[in-house]
C-alpha cells in the first residue's frame, strides 16, 4: 500500500525536545517538513505555518533524525517484505545492506534455489548492484536502503567456491569489479573473514579489494577473521590492510567472544586510538546485546569448508568426522562452550523442536557428544542452521559503546513473524539503546547516543543530506517518548514490537503515525554521491 508516497505534504512538529543528531544538547523548538525535506528548524510563529500543514503536538516528546542502521542484512529480505515493519517500528529510516561479505545484489544468476522466492514474489532477476538498486526504486519500500559490495560474492565469481589463493590477475579483476560496483552506487565493500569464502582471503587480496573502494572514498566494513582467542591478531591484520590501501575501515560489531577473551576489547580500542593518531581512519560499531547470531557452520575448522558446501558435507559424513568433531569442540570451548550455542533456525521441519535449545541440551537427548550433535544437525539440515551464541561481556560492550566513534547497528534482518524466530536485535535495537542504556543505565547521554544512531553513521557511510535535523536535509525523522521508549523483543519471544515511538517519517512521509503503521512506502535506493 502506498497511500501518500507520491503526494506532497507539510508537517509542523510543534514544541519538541529537539536532538539534531550532531551530539549537541537538546533544545525546545519546532520543525517544518515540506515536500519531503526539512524546511525550518527553530521557533515558528503561528503566522508562518502553512494553512495545509498537519500539526503534530510534540510536547514532552523527543524529535531526532531517523535512525541509520549501517550494518544490516535486510537487503535480502526487503524485496520480499517491503513494508519493513520490524525496522520502522524501532525508528529505522535507512538501512545499509551487503554486509559481512555477502549481498543480495550479488546472488549468482544460476542459484535457482535462492532466486525462487524472489521470482515467486513477482520480481525479476537482477544481474548486479545497479540493477538491484533500480529494483528497489521500482518497489518503493518503507525505508531507504544503501548497499555495500560483498567480497564473498566477488570471490565466488572469480574463483568459485575454492579456497585457493588468488593470483595477481584475479586480485586486479576483483579491484575492477569493486570499482564497477562503486560506479553503480555502492558505498563501499564488506568482508566476512570468519565465513567462507572470506576465510581464504590474504592481506594482498584485501588490499586490492579496499583500493577499489577507497578510490571513490568508499568504506570497508569487516566481520573480522576472529572475534575470540585471535581477536588482537585479527585487528592487526585489518590495520595492515588499512595502512596499505588508505581505505576508511569499519570493524563490524566489535566484541570478544568467550570468557577467556573478555577484556581484549579495551586493548583493541587502544589500538584504534594509536592508529587514529597516525591518521589511519578506523572505527567500529556494536549492537546492544550479549549474544551474537550466525550460522552453526562457524564452529567448523577452515579446511572443512575450503572447497565449498558439497565438499564440506561429504567430509562431515565421511572418515574425517571424528577429527572435525575434535577441532570443532576446541574452537567452541575457546569461545564459551556448547551451552552458549542456541539453535534459532533449522531447515528441516522434523528438527524444529530443537529451536530454542542449546547444543549441550540437544546432545543430552541424542546421546552424542555436543560436537558430534552439532555435526549431525549440520548434515541433516544441509548446513542451513542459524544460532545465537551467548558469549559476550557487558563490560566489553560498554567499552565499545562509550568509544567516541562507535555507532549503533542491528546486524539484523527484516522479516515477518510468519517466518519464525530471529534475534531480538532485528526488532528492538534502537529502542533498547535509548531506553535501557541511556535512560535506565545512564551509560551515555541521549544526545551522545542519538549521534551514534544518526549523523555519525551517515558520515561514515557517506550518506548525503540525512542524519541531521537541518534545513534542506531530507525529512527522515523519529518522534519518541524518552520516558517510555523500550524494547520488548526477547530471545524466547522476539516478535514483540517496541514501545514509545510515536511517529516515524521517511522522506517527509509518515510510516508510523501515532504509534501505528500507516502503510506508506516512501523509501528510496540510496547511492554513493560519486557514482
Amino acid at each position: 500500500m502506498e497511500k501518500e508516497t507520491h503526494r506532497k505534504h507539510t508537517y509542523y512538529l510543534k514544541d519538541a525536545i529537539l536532538y539534531d543528531g550532531t551530539g549537541a544538547p537538546p533544545f525546545i523548538g519546532d520543525v517544518l517538513i515540506e515536500d519531503g525535506k526539512i524546511s525550518f528548524v527553530g521557533t515558528i510563529g503561528n503566522n508562518y505555518v502553512p494553512e495545509d500543514a498537519t500539526i503534530v503536538d510534540c510536547h514532552n516528546l523527543c524529535v531526532s533524525p531517523g535512525f541509520i542502521d549501517m550494518h544490516s542484512h535486510s537487503d535480502s529480505g526487503l524485496p520480499l517484505y517491503p513494508d519493513a515493519e520490524c525496522l520502522i517500528r524501532q525508528g529505522i529510516t535507512t538501512t545499509i545492506g551487503g554486509n559481512c561479505g555477502s549481498s543480495a545484489a550479488g546472488i549468482p544468476f544460476e542459484d535457482a534455489k535462492t532466486w525462487k522466492r524472489y521470482l515467486e514474489a513477482g520480481l525479476r532477476k537482477w544481474h548486479n548492484l545497479g540493477e538491484y538498486l533500480h529494483m528497489i526504486d521500482r518497489l518503493k519500500p518503507a525505508v531507504n536502503i544503501g548497499m555495500l559490495i560483498g567480497h564473498g560474492d566477488l570471490r565466488q565469481k572469480i574463483a568459485g567456491e575454492t579456497g585457493d589463493t588468488l593470483t595477481e590477475e584475479q586480485m586486479q579483476q576483483m579491484k575492477v569489479l569493486v570499482e564497477q560496483g562503486m560506479a553503480q552506487g555502492g558505498f563501499g565493500v564488506s568482508t566476512g573473514l570468519e565465513y567462507v569464502p572470506g576465510r581464504f582471503a590474504t592481506v594482498d587480496e584485501l588490499v586490492h579489494l579496499s583500493m577499489g573502494a577507497s578510490a571513490s572514498n568508499g568504506i570497508h566494513a569487516s566481520h573480522i577473521r576472529n572475534e575470540g582467542p585471535h581477536l588482537i591478531e585479527s585487528i592487526e591484520e585489518i590495520l595492515e590492510v588499512t595502512r596499505k590501501s588508505q581505505v576508511r575501515f569499519e570493524v563490524s560489531h566489535l566484541k570478544a567472544c568467550g570468557p577467556k577473551n573478555w577484556g581484549k576489547v579495551s586493548k583493541v580500542l587502544d589500538m584504534f586510538r594509536e592508529a587514529e593518531s597516525k591518521d589511519i581512519n578506523i572505527s567500529c560499531d556494536f549492537y546492544p546485546y550479549l549474544a551474537s547470531s550466525t550460522g552453526l557452520s562457524i564452529v567448523l575448522p577452515d579446511w572443512v569448508l575450503k572447497d565449498g558446501k558439497r565438499a564440506a558435507l561429504n567430509l562431515l559424513s565421511g572418515e574425517e568426522r571424528n577429527k572435525i568433531a575434535a577441532q570443532s569442540h576446541e574452537r567452541t570451548v575457546e569461545q564459551g562452550g556448547w551451552d552458549k550455542v542456541v539453535i534459532t533456525y533449522l531447515q528441516r521441519k522434523e528438527d524444529k523442536y530443537m529451536e530454542g535449545l542449546n547444543v549441550e541440551e540437544i546432545s543430552q537427548r541424542t546421546g552424542l557428544s555436543p560436537a558430534q550433535t552439532a555435526i549431525e544437525i549440520l548434515v541433516r539440515n544441509d548446513l542451513n542452521v542459524d544460532i545465537a551464541r551467548h558469549a559476550m561481556s557487558e563490560q566489553d560492550l560498554l567499552a565499545v559503546m562509550k568509544y567516541p566513534s562507535s555507532t549503533v547497528v542491528t546486524d539484523g534482518s527484516v522479516s515477518i513473524p510468519e517466518k519464525g524466530k530471529l534475534h531480538p536485535r532485528s526488532v528492538g535495537t534502537f529502542p533498547r539503546m535509548l531506553g535501557s542504556y541511556v535512560r535506565d543505565k545512564g551509560v551515555l547521554t541521549m544526545e551522545e547516543a542519538i549521534k551514534k544512531c544518526t549523523s555519525l553513521p551517515a558520515k561514515k557511510v557517506g550518506i548525503a543530506n540525512r542524519g541531521t535535523i537541518k534545513a534542506g536535509y531530507l525529512g527522515d525523522i523519529v518522534i519518541f517518548d524518552p520516558l517510555t521508549i523500550e524494547d520488548k523483543s526477547t530471545y524466547e519471544d522476539p516478535w514483540q514490537y517496541p514501545t514509545g515511538i510515536h511517529w516515524v517519517f521517511v522522506n517527509g512521509i509518515p510510516v508510523i503515525q501515532d504509534g501505528q503503521v500507516t502503510g506508506n512506502r516512501p523509501g528510496r535506493a540510496l547511492r554513493n554521491v560519486l557514482s
